[in-house]
C-alpha cells in the first residue's frame, strides 16, 4: 500500500521542480489526475474531465475534435521522465502516467540493503546536464508545534524556502518528508545523503521565546558531517513579512551566492580535492574556484576548458552555456591575451544561455551586459529590469552587472547599482573596499597594475585609494567617478577587445539610474 501523504509529498516536489517550472497546464494536469486517484476516482478519469476541470476548456469540449488532452498527457509523461532522470534520481516513490491511460500509477522504489559509506561515496548521477549541489531542507514538523504563530511561521518557511532557493540554477532542492523524519541529526544526515543524494542539509529550527522567536539556520555537509555555515536571527511575534525577505536575502548572500557563498565555496573545494570530479560538476566547480579562490590565468584556463568541453558535447547543457557566457565577460575584463574570445561568440553564448535558462536572473543579466557592449542600451535596460524581477534575491547577479558595467566604463550606473547590492556584509579586504567593482576580481588587471611598483604610481598610488575611500564615505559619487575614470584611463585597453563608440566616454548614460531591488522604474 502506498502512503497517501508520501504521494502528496512527491507531487509537491514535482510541481516545484525545474522540469515543471513555468508549465502551468502540465502542473494542472498532473495535480488533477493525482488528486483524483488518491480520492479513489482514478478509474473515472477521462479526457473530458481533465480538459474541463484542469485545462480550463469550455463545457462543450469535444475530445474527438480537440487533441489538447492527449498532447498534454504526452508532455507530462516526458516531463516526468526528465525529472526522474535528472533532478530526482533516488525518489522514495515514482509517479508515472502509463501510455494509453490518464490514471497515474504510484510505484514504490526498492532500496538496496546495507549501509552506504558516506565518507567514500561518490555521486553517480546519470545526467548530461551540468549541475550544482543538492540541498536537503529540513524544518520542524508544524504539527508538533503548539504555538499558533510559531506553527504558521514554520509553515511559511517550509513552503517559501524551496521556491526561493529553487530560482537559483546552481542549486537543486530536496524537501523533508515529515512522515519519515529521522530521529537524530546523524540519522538525518544519513537519510539526506542516502535517500536524496543531497550533499548539504539546511536545518531551520524555530525557538519560541517570550517576546518572539529565534530562527536557527545551520548548513551541514552530509558526507563529512562538517558544519559549513550557521546563523541566528530574531523575529518579533508580530513580525512584518518583509522581515523574512530580509532574512532570506542575508542567507542567500552569505551561504548560496555564486560570488561569495560559503556553501558553494566549500562544495567546490571539496570536489577539487577528490580523486575523481564528476563531469557534470566540473563547470560550476571551476567557476567557483576562479571567482572565489584564485582568479589567475591558470584557473581561467581550467574554467574555459570545462565550458568548452561541456557545450561541445552537450548542446542543451543549460548551466554550461550560461556560465560560459559569464566567462566571456571575465575574458574581456581580465585581459587574458592567451585566450581571446571574439565578441560574436559572446553574443551567441548569451542568446543560447537565455534560451536554455528563460527564468534565470543571471541569464538575463549577462545578456544585458552583452547588449550594452553592442550599444543596444534600450534592450540592456529592459534585460536588467527582467533580471531584477526574475530573482530580486540574486545579489551575485547584481554584482556581475555592476562589475560588468565598470568594465564597459559606465561608472555612474555601476556605482548606483553597487550602493544597494553592497548593503550586506561582503568579504572584500581594505583598503579597496570602496571600489569593490574593480577589486572584486582579485587578480584583475587594474589590481595587478596597482600591485606592481612600476605601475603603482600610474593608477594614483595609495593616495588615490585614500581619496576614493573618503569620497565614498561622504557619498561623493561624482568625485569617485572622476577619480576612477582618471585611474582606469591610464591602463591599456585589452588588445583583443575594442570598446564600441558609446563606451569611450567616462560616463555613458543608460537612462534612469538602476538599483537592484528598489528602483521603481524597473
Amino acid at each position: 500500500m502506498i502512503n497517501k501523504d508520501s504521494v502528496r509529498h512527491e507531487l509537491a516536489k514535482l510541481l516545484a521542480s525545474r522540469a515543471f517550472e513555468g508549465k502551468r497546464q502540465a502542473c494542472n494536469f498532473l495535480e488533477y489526475v493525482v488528486v483524483e486517484a488518491l480520492e479513489g476516482r482514478g478509474e473515472k478519469i477521462s479526457q473530458y474531465g481533465i480538459a474541463v476541470e484542469s485545462l480550463g476548456k469550455s463545457p462543450d469540449y469535444c475530445p474527438t475534435e480537440n487533441p489538447a488532452v492527449r498532447v498534454e498527457a504526452g508532455r507530462v509523461r516526458k516531463l516526468l521522465d526528465d525529472y526522474y532522470a535528472n533532478e530526482c534520481v533516488t525518489p522514495l516513490l515514482r509517479i508515472q502516467l502509463p501510455v494509453g491511460s490518464y490514471a497515474p500509477v504510484f510505484e514504490p522504489v526498492q532500496r538496496q540493503s546495507g549501509a552506504l559509506s558516506m565518507a567514500n561515496a561518490v555521486i553517480t548521477e546519470k545526467s548530461v546536464q551540468s549541475v550544482g549541489p543538492r540541498i536537503y531542507i529540513s524544518c520542524q514538523n508544524p504539527a508538533s508545534i503548539r504555538d499558533d504563530v510559531a506553527r504558521n511561521l514554520v509553515y511559511t518557511l517550509h513552503s517559501s524556502l524551496p521556491m526561493i532557493l529553487g530560482k537559483f540554477r546552481e542549486l537543486r532542492i530536496a524537501l523533508i518528508d515529515h512522515t519519515e523524519t529521522p530521529r537524530t541529526l546523524d540519522d538525518e544526515l544519513s537519510y539526506a545523503w542516502q535517500q536524496h543524494q543531497s550533499e548539504f542539509l539546511l536545518k531551520c529550527e524555530i525557538q519560541v521565546e517570550a517576546e518572539g522567536f529565534v530562527l536557527n539556520k545551520t548548513l551541514i555537509h552530509t558526507i563529512s558531517g562538517e558544519r559549513v555555515w550557521e546563523s541566528q536571527s530574531s523575529i518579533a511575534r508580530m513580525y512584518d513579512p518583509k522581515v523574512l525577505e530580509t532574512l532570506y536575502a542575508q542567507m542567500i548572500t552569505q551561504a548560496f551566492s555564486l560570488n561569495q557563498g560559503v556553501v558553494l565555496n566549500y562544495w567546490s573545494r571539496y570536489w577539487r580535492n577528490q580523486d575523481s570530479l564528476p563531469a557534470h560538476y566540473r563547470v560550476l566547480v571551476e567557476h567557483i574556484h576562479f571567482i572565489q579562490e584564485d582568479a589567475s590565468e591558470r584557473s581561467f584556463h581550467l574554467f574555459l576548458h570545462a565550458c568548452q568541453e561541456r557545450t561541445q558535447q552537450y548542446h542543451d547543457d543549460a548551466l554550461a552555456h550560461l556560465h560560459f557566457a559569464v566567462l566571456c565577460l571575465y575574458a574581456t575584463m581580465m585581459n587574458f591575451a592567451s585566450y581571446p574570445l571574439p565578441a560574436e561568440q559572446w553574443r551567441q553564448l548569451t542568446l543560447k544561455a537565455l534560451t536554455l535558462n528563460p527564468g534565470n536572473a543571471l541569464a538575463h543579466g549577462i545578456f544585458a551586459l552583452e547588449c550594452y557592449q553592442r550599444g543596444d542600451l534600450e534592450l540592456c535596460q529592459m534585460e536588467m529590469g527582467t533580471a531584477r524581477r526574475t530573482n530580486p534575491f540574486d545579489t551575485a547577479c547584481g554584482h556581475l552587472l555592476a562589475v560588468g558595467l565598470c568594465a564597459l566604463r559606465n561608472w555612474r550606473q555601476a556605482l548606483t547599482l553597487l550602493t544597494e547590492v553592497l548593503a550586506g556584509e561582503y568579504r572584500h579586504p581594505e583598503p579597496l573596499l570602496s571600489v569593490p567593482c574593480l577589486y572584486y576580481f582579485r587578480q584583475g588587471r587594474f589590481i595587478q597594475a596597482a600591485r606592481q611598483a612600476d605601475s603603482f604610481a600610474q593608477v594614483g598610488g595609495w593616495a588615490a585609494f585614500g581619496t576614493l575611500s573618503e569620497r565614498c564615505r561622504a557619498e561623493d559619487c561624482n568625485g569617485c567617478i572622476q577619480r576612477l575614470g582618471n585611474a582606469v584611463s591610464q591602463l591599456d585597453t585589452p588588445a583583443h577587445f575594442s570598446y564600441p563608440q558609446h563606451l569611450t566616454r567616462l560616463d555613458a548614460p543608460l537612462g534612469t539610474p538602476y538599483t537592484w531591488r528598489s528602483c521603481p522604474q524597473l
